[in-house]
Formats: C-alpha cells, sequence, structure tokens
C-alpha cells in the first residue's frame, strides 16, 4: 500500500518509508529522500534536494533550483547489478528553474523544464541487471527528453573533480572553467583525436561504427552521433580504440540534420 507523506511550510526533511511513497513538499528548500520503493515525490517551490533512491522513482522539482537524483546521490556506492534487477528506472523532471539532474544506473529519463539545467552522468557504464520489459542485462541508457544547447548543459563526474573519487569514471578532459579541453563538431573525416566529437555528416548503428570513422580517439573521448537504429543521437564512451559505450540518448534529436542543427559547442560539455 502507498505511502502519504505531506510537508508542511518552511524548510523541511522528508524520509520515505521502504514501500512505495507519495510525498508531496509545497513550499521550501526541502530535502526529501524516498528510500526504497518506488516512490512519486513533488518536491514543490524552493531549491530543492531529492533523492529517489532504490526503485523505479517519479521525481518533480517543481520551482525552483534543484538538485535532483533517481538514485542515492552521488556521494554513495553503486549497488551491484543483481541486487538492484534493473530495478532503477527513474523519471526526473526539473520544471521551472535552473537544475541539476543526476543520470544514475537504470533506464532513466531527464526532462529538465524550463531554465539553464544541466544534466549529470557519474557513470559512462550503467549497471545492467533484469528488465521486466527489456530482458537481462538489457542496455541501460538514460534519455534525455529536452535538451536545449541555447541553456543547457551537459557535465560529466570525473576523478578528482568530484568528492567520490573512484566512483567516478570519466576521465578528466576539462580545460579552463572545467569546459572540455578539445572539442570537434563536423564531418568524420575531420575530426583528429579531439576529447568530444560530434559527428554531424552520416549516421551510424552504434558507437563503435562512429569510433571506427574517426581517427584519433583514444579512451576517454565522448562521441555524440545520429544512430540509424534508434533515430536518436546518442552520447558514447570510448573505452578502447574503435570500441564504445553508448549511455545515454537525446530524445528530442530525431533526424541527423536535427543533430547537426543543434550547433553543440564545447561549452555544452563540462567536466565536474
Amino acid at each position: 500500500m502507498e505511502k502519504t507523506i505531506q510537508g508542511g511550510q518552511g524548510s523541511n526533511s522528508l524520509f520515505g518509508s521502504n514501500g512505495d511513497d507519495v510525498i508531496v513538499d509545497p513550499t521550501g528548500n526541502d530535502w526529501i529522500d524516498g528510500r526504497a520503493g518506488s516512490d512519486s515525490i513533488s518536491a514543490g517551490e524552493g531549491n530543492d534536494r531529492v533523492f529517489g533512491g532504490v526503485g523505479n522513482d517519479h521525481v518533480f522539482g517543481d520551482e525552483g533550483n534543484d538538485y535532483l537524483y533517481g538514485d542515492l546521490g552521488r556521494g554513495n556506492p553503486r549497488i551491484p547489478a543483481p541486487a538492484i534487477l534493473g530495478a532503477d528506472n527513474d523519471k526526473l523532471y526539473g520544471g521551472p528553474g535552473d537544475d541539476a539532474l543526476f543520470a544514475g544506473d537504470g533506464r532513466d529519463s531527464l526532462t529538465g523544464g524550463a531554465g539553464h539545467d544541466t544534466f549529470v552522468f557519474q557513470f559512462h557504464n550503467p549497471l545492467p541487471g533484469f528488465d521486466q520489459n527489456y530482458g537481462p542485462n538489457a542496455e541501460d541508457h538514460t534519455t534525455i527528453v529536452d535538451f536545449d544547447p541555447a541553456q543547457d548543459t551537459f557535465a560529466f563526474d570525473a576523478v578528482g573533480l568530484g568528492s567520490d573519487g573512484l566512483e567516478a569514471n570519466f576521465v578528466n578532459h576539462a580545460g579552463p572553467g572545467n569546459q572540455v579541453d578539445t572539442f570537434y563538431s563536423g564531418p568524420a573525416n575531420g575530426a583528429n583525436g579531439e576529447h568530444v566529437v560530434v559527428i554531424t555528416d552520416h549516421s551510424f548503428a552504434d558507437g563503435s561504427a562512429a569510433a571506427r570513422d574517426i581517427s584519433g580517439e583514444a579512451a576517454g573521448d565522448i562521441i555524440a552521433y545520429f544512430d540509424n537504429r534508434t533515430m536518436t543521437a546518442d552520447l558514447g564512451y570510448v573505452t578502447s580504440e574503435n570500441h564504445v559505450e553508448d549511455f545515454a540518448h537525446l530524445g528530442n534529436v530525431q533526424s541527423l540534420l536535427h543533430l547537426a542543427g543543434l550547433g553543440l559547442t564545447a561549452s555544452d560539455f563540462m567536466f565536474c
């Protein structure tokens, strides 16, 4: 049975049960932890920090500059795949305001809403588990629903920059201001060793095919390309020469022309 938890006026700390909770706090700068279970959390007005916890959570930041996590949060260790059983397919909705939405393990969906939002990735290799819709060892890609390069940013959690040390597994390619140090966008044959490459002249069946079409890529590089199987733009992480792990889809990019038209620049890719 669902448990309803209602916050009051002011800034509150609310904690869910180990079951499925509905947590609502209309005002204040709140700290909300849904804990275990498939929770629905509405943080309301204010600058909130919300953790969905283990389970398939729906997290709404509503108005304010919020930090939203579908899982246990950036500072906590990963839960081994057999324990989570693919049960961390979360939906995060930032709402109005400048929000930070953190992708976790599982098949997450992140919607920033209005404002200057940051989509943060801690892992380039989400843990596979059993997903009732997709079967065992399903690919657990994050979907970013509404990325807008005019106001939004990707951020990659690199060892040595955040407080979580070895729990972060992106390579630090930060330049001044933590913006990516080298960037390229254009035809595949023009790329040569940049740390973020956006390929805009043709599509690919997967990230490894995209890596084979450029030169000079190395472990730790990030490739953005159009996937002609899923018909979305994908973000992939180079793990070794000509091998890429895809970790995110841009759900609002549905053609190669649209990807090229986004006009992605180095300022859209940050390390934290």
